[in-house]
């Protein structure tokens, strides 16, 4: 018996479940959706600014869906674009890991004319 790949399992099972799921990518903790809408991507950093390395991140879309990936060895992530139809204020960005907890979230809109391109936020974590 053949092997899937893991890529293919995964996108059977979301298909099957009716369910969304997020593809997270390497270092960059980057997560692919299908529409080219906004885009949110940061870092998490500890409390003396040092990258935190798998650290949970959530993408939560009010009154939707929750997205979820986790940070490269760099601390960094990405969610790819959302649908179009999703305002960037409908959407809280957290994080976590098992020793830190979420201190504050600094975001930083980045707009192409009038029109929100993507948003870059930064989680600060420090001991709990």
């Amino acid at each position: 018996m053949s092997k899937l790949p893991v890529a293919l399992v995964v996108a059977l099972a979301c298909s099957m479940l009716a369910t969304p799921c997020v593809q997270a990518a390497g270092e960059m903790g980057e997560a692919k959706h299908k529409d080219e809408g906004i885009r949110f991507f940061g870092f998490v950093r500890d409390a003396n600014g040092k990258p935190v390395g798998d650290a949970k991140v959530t993408a939560e879309i009010k009154n939707s869906t929750k997205y979820v990936t986790h940070t490269g060895k760099n601390g960094m992530y990405s969610f790819g674009g959302f649908a179009k139809s999703v305002k960037p204020d409908d959407v809280t960005i957290s994080c976590s890991t098992e020793k830190l907890q979420q201190a504050k979230v600094v975001r930083k809109t980045q707009t192409a004319g009038k029109a929100v391109k993507s948003v870059e936020t930064e989680c600060r974590m420090q001991a709990g």
